[in-house]
């Protein structure tokens, strides 16, 4: 996998680009695990990471789904039902205007084929965290998992790593524009705060510890700043 460019953060929604990276890498190191236990690694360690990573994927998700996708539905036209299914990919060559920010009609036109598809993979991830959840609540004990069936949960992790990657392809291609032209800036910084920080948690910072713990240098200081940014916005 080819490293991505840094991204500065120019709007609120652009710090997700952090959080795609520190996910990416986080991914990559939970699929080693998988493979290791082809070979006998410890069962407990990667269930413990994969748990974390897991919690971390359907929170994110969870905030999308809300501050996110749910907001820009408000922008959605009324559509024919034959769009309800159609997919992002089969029409992309329609939003090479919606791309450019040139024509906001075109732009609107496509939303609900954007947000079906976004809605779409987040269902995808969860399936895919479903699947190896089954895996490893139907084992029973530290060496239950059979040969077969930890290359079978190998490769359902790779399927989740590679829905994952493409979901955040997605994202920084078609959603993260449509956020920056449709939601204001009090609304993403509200949506980032989330994304970064579980009010709800004993510990709120177990996401933005994560990422300091996964970025680069340079990507570390930029987190730093921003999280500066939303105590100084409060």
């Amino acid at each position: 996998m080819s490293m991505k460019e840094r991204t500065k953060i120019g709007h609120p929604v652009d710090v997700q680009y952090l959080m795609h990276k520190a996910y990416e890498k986080v991914a990559l190191l939970i699929e080693g695990l998988a493979n290791d236990l082809q070979k006998g690694g410890s069962l407990d360690t990667f269930k413990e990471a994969f748990g974390l990573w897991g919690k971390h994927l359907h929170y994110h998700a969870q905030i999308e789904d809300e501050y996110m996708t749910g907001p820009i539905k408000n922008n959605i036209p009324a559509r024919n039902n034959e769009l309800e299914h159609i997919k992002l990919r089969a029409e992309a060559e329609s939003f090479g205007a919606f791309l450019k920010g040139e024509d906001e009609v075109v732009m609107k036109e496509n939303l609900g084929i954007l947000i079906d598809f976004e809605e779409q993979q987040h269902q995808e991830l969860e399936a895919h965290l479903e699947n190896v959840g089954k895996i490893l609540k139907n084992e029973i004990g530290e060496n239950a998992l059979s040969t077969r069936k930890r290359r079978h949960l190998f490769s359902q992790v790779v399927a989740l790593r590679v829905c994952m990657f493409d979901h955040f392809d997605n994202e920084e291609t078609f959603v993260f524009p449509v956020v920056r032209k449709f939601l204001d800036e009090q609304h993403q910084m509200k949506m980032a705060e989330l994304l970064l920080f579980d009010k709800e948690s004993e510990n709120p910072r177990w996401i933005i510890d994560l990422l300091y713990e996964n970025l680069e240098e340079e990507d570390k200081q930029e987190l730093l700043d921003f999280e500066n940014k939303i105590k100084n916005s409060r």
